[in-house]
């Protein structure tokens, strides 16, 4: 665990049962809003602000238009908070926590790694480790905020 997770003191209400790939191609809505989980095969305890970090970063990939990037990361959060409140601390730990799922993953990939892996290899590396790169200076050049209390 990086020195700013270990700086951070987060409370014990800050941590528990974190998913690890909580992502919409992992649940489902059904028609009276209720959300259904799934895809448990990386859950296990460990800092909350883990799930919101996988979440944002997944984003950031995918919405190539920063600005609605800003956007959807605000909406996200607004929504997170009106279950749980998120603190200063974690907030400035998104990045970080989005990395380190990076990382986390990278491992799994290499642990599984056998002869008939064939995606492993050096340029899915090269890519990997700048994708980690990227999302950390784009959260270097810019200050985190809280959004506004969603009401």
């Amino acid at each position: 665990m990086s020195k700013n997770f270990e700086d951070s003191n987060l409370l014990e209400n800050q941590k528990g049962i974190v998913h690890l790939d909580i992502w919409y191609d992992n649940l489902s809505v059904n028609k009276e809003n209720e959300i259904t989980i799934f895809d448990f095969d990386n859950c296990g305890n460990g800092h909350l602000i883990l799930d919101v970090g996988y979440f944002c970063k997944q984003l950031f990939f995918i919405e190539s238009d920063k600005n609605e990037y800003e956007i959807k990361v605000e909406s996200f959060l607004n929504g997170y908070r009106k279950e749980r409140s998120l603190s200063e601390k974690e907030l400035k730990l998104i990045p970080e926590a989005g990395a380190s799922i990076f990382v986390f993953y990278l491992g799994v990939q290499a642990q599984r790694f056998d002869w008939s892996n064939i995606f492993l290899t050096e340029n899915y590396l090269k890519m990997f480790v700048g994708r980690i790169k990227n999302w950390l200076e784009y959260y270097e050049a810019k200050e985190i905020t809280l959004p506004q209390t969603p009401s």
